[in-house]
C-alpha cells in the first residue's frame, strides 16, 4: 500500500462514486451480483457473496464459509452471514426497509432475477461499476504494473529455451511455471504458444508442433498482482530462408502499433484508435488478414472496457488501462501480433510494457 495513505481510502471513494451515480439516477437500492464488480467496491477476494447498496448503507451478504475472510477484508460495508440462502436473506433485508424496486445488474442469472420479481419491482442496469472500474486509481495502478513486471521478468527466463527444435506445449509450460513462480497467483488466460502456420490463428492453442527454421512465433501472455492482470504479445522470427515477406508484415504491424500509441489521448473516440491500426494494415494491403479489434481494457478482468475496436463506444479518458495489438494473419505463412499494455496518464499515453518491440531472430 502506499506509505501514509489509509488502503480503506479507494473503496471508499469507489462506493462514494458508485452512490453517486445512483442517486443521479434516483436510484435508492441496488443489487451487486457479479463477484469481480463487488471486489472492485469492497476488497473482497472470495467467490460467494451478494452487495446490496442502498442510498443509507451497504450490506455486503456472504455465507458462513467466509465468515473471518470477510472480516478481515471487506470495507465500508454490514457485513450479514445468514444461515440459509443469501438471496432470501436479501429479500428479508429489502422487506425490512420497506423497498419496493430494486436495480439490478443486467448481467445476473435468470436465477436472480425469476427469485427477485415475485416481490420487487426489478430495474436492470447495464454495466454501471463496469464503468467506474474504466479509470483506474493509483492502487489499481501499482497492481497492474507489478502484474506487468511479473509477466515480463517470467519471459525473460523462459525466452533462452526457444530454439528450433522445442515443441509450443514445452514453451508454454515453462512460461506457466515461471509466471507462477514470479508470485502470481492465477494464470490470466492459457498462454498462447502457436509458430509457423498455426501463428495465423489468432487464439491458436499451443501444440506438438516442434519449432522450425524460418517460423513466425507467437507469443500471448499474461500475469496477475493483487487480483489485476496484464496482457502481453510478442512475435519472433526463428532463423531461416525465404522470410522476406514475414520482415514484411512484421514491420507493417510494428509500424500499426507505433502509429495508434502515439495517437492515443483524451477524448478520443476508442474506435478511432482501432481506424488508425486498421487503416494503416489495409492501405499497406493486408485488410482482409486483420480481423480483430485493435485493443482491450485490462485491471479484474483480462478483457473489459473500453473496447478498443470498430464497434467500440467508449470514449477514452485519464486512468484507463489498455492493450494496444494489431495484428497480420497469413494463412499457410503465419501471422505477427504485437501487443503493448497503455495507461493514459495526464493526457498522454504511458506505455507499461518494457520489452521490445523491435524484431528478434532466434
Amino acid at each position: 500500500m502506499h506509505k501514509g495513505k489509509d488502503p480503506n481510502k479507494f473503496y471508499q471513494q469507489r462506493q462514494s462514486l458508485l452512490r453517486l451515480e445512483l442517486s443521479r439516477r434516483r436510484i435508492k437500492a441496488f443489487l451487486v451480483t457479479e463477484i469481480k464488480n463487488i471486489r472492485y467496491l469492497t476488497g473482497f477476494r472470495g467467490s460467494t457473496a451478494l452487495l446490496l447498496v442502498t442510498d443509507r448503507e451497504l450490506f455486503f451478504i456472504t455465507d458462513f464459509r467466509y465468515k473471518e475472510q470477510c472480516m478481515r477484508e471487506v470495507k465500508g460495508c454490514s457485513i450479514i452471514i445468514p444461515k440459509g440462502s443469501l438471496l432470501t436473506a436479501t429479500k428479508m433485508l429489502l422487506k425490512k426497509m420497506r423497498f419496493k424496486t430494486l436495480a439490478f445488474e443486467k448481467d445476473a442469472s435468470f436465477r436472480i432475477y425469476d427469485t427477485l420479481r415475485k416481490d420487487f419491482t426489478l430495474k436492470p442496469l447495464d454495466a454501471v461499476v463496469e464503468k467506474l472500474r474504466q479509470k483506474k486509481d493509483k492502487e489499481e495502478i501499482k497492481s497492474i504494473i507489478k502484474a506487468v513486471q511479473r509477466a515480463e521478468n517470467a519471459f525473460v527466463k523462459v525466452k533462452k529455451h526457444i530454439r528450433v527444435g522445442v515443441t509450443e506445449r514445452t514453451i508454454a509450460l515453462r512460461l506457466e511455471e515461471a509466471i507462477k513462480r514470479e508470485g502470481a497467483y492465477q494464470i490470466p488466460f492459457d498462454v498462447i504458444v502457436a509458430s509457423g502456420e498455426n501463428s495465423a490463428l489468432p487464439h491458436a492453442r499451443p501444440t506438438d508442433r516442434k519449432l522450425r527454421p524460418g517460423d513466425l512465433l507467437i507469443i500471448d501472455w499474461g500475469a496477475e498482482a493483487d487480483g489485476y492482470f496484464s496482457d502481453i504479445t510478442r512475435t519472433f522470427l526463428l532463423r531461416g530462408k525465404n522470410t522476406e515477406k514475414k520482415r514484411e508484415i512484421y514491420r507493417i504491424v510494428l509500424e500499426a502499433n507505433r502509429m495508434a500509441i502515439k495517437a492515443v489521448k483524451p477524448g478520443l473516440r476508442a474506435k478511432d484508435i482501432d481506424s488508425i491500426a486498421r487503416e494503416f494494415i489495409k492501405d499497406s494491403g493486408y485488410g482482409d488478414f486483420f480481423g480483430h479489434g485493435t485493443g482491450h481494457g485490462v485491471g479484474l478482468d483480462i478483457h473489459e472496457s473500453p473496447r478498443l475496436s470498430f464497434l467500440g463506444k467508449d470514449i477514452l479518458e485519464d486512468g484507463m488501462v489498455f492493450t494496444i495489438e494489431p495484428g497480420i494473419y497469413l494463412p499457410g505463412t503465419g501471422g505477427v501480433r504485437i501487443e503493448d499494455m497503455v495507461y493514459l496518464e495526464k493526457g498522454k499515453p504511458r506505455v507499461i510494457t518494457r520489452l521490445g518491440r523491435r524484431l528478434e531472430i532466434l
